[in-house]
């Protein structure tokens, strides 16, 4: 499948319906609006596999690789799916492609018992709290885990580029 590009970032116009209204020309001015609204729908809402992250990592702001717009912070939510409680093995580089190995054991004795797992909205950073409970009654909290991330990023009106209908 094709990737589409676009050689300039799009922006939305506001057409009242009384231009379009039956009976009413419809002008170049007009067209290239409506034009441009289509284009703007196309990328409002983008999703970006982002990679593996481990505890501490923050995920970086993705850039549509259609028009190359950089998204802000506002304008990302971030979903990530638990791979494994273990840490990432050897050579883990966050934010890489591949899943990652596994490292040999847990960082903690005894049963998994709580994940407190969390992307902080706000920074994008990663937080991975790991418990793991033992027979005897002893908890042991860590850092392990693994994580793969998705950015779903929808361009704000706010954010548009002035001169491009949205301003």
């Amino acid at each position: 499948m094709s990737q589409m590009t676009m050689a300039e970032i799009p922006g939305f116009f506001d057409l009242p319906d009384a231009n379009l209204a039956s009976g009413q020309p419809l002008t170049t001015d007009a067209m290239v609006e409506i034009s441009n609204n289509a284009k703007f729908a196309a990328l409002r809402c983008e999703v970006f596999f982002m990679g593996w992250y481990a505890n501490g990592a923050t995920v970086p702001l993705p850039t549509s690789p259609v028009d190359g717009y950089k998204y802000s912070l506002a304008e990302c939510q971030f979903s990530f799916d638990g791979l494994r409680t273990r840490a990432p093995g050897p050579g883990f580089v966050n934010g890489q492609q591949a899943a990652p190995a596994i490292a040999d054991g847990n960082a903690g004795p005894g049963m998994l018992f709580l994940l407190i797992w969390d992307i902080d909205d706000s920074t994008g950073t990663v937080s991975l709290v790991t418990h793991y409970y033992s027979a005897g009654g002893q908890e042991t909290i860590t850092n392990d885990g693994c994580v793969k991330v998705r950015i779903f990023a929808q361009r704000l009106s706010q954010t548009l580029v002035p001169g491009t209908g949205g301003d």
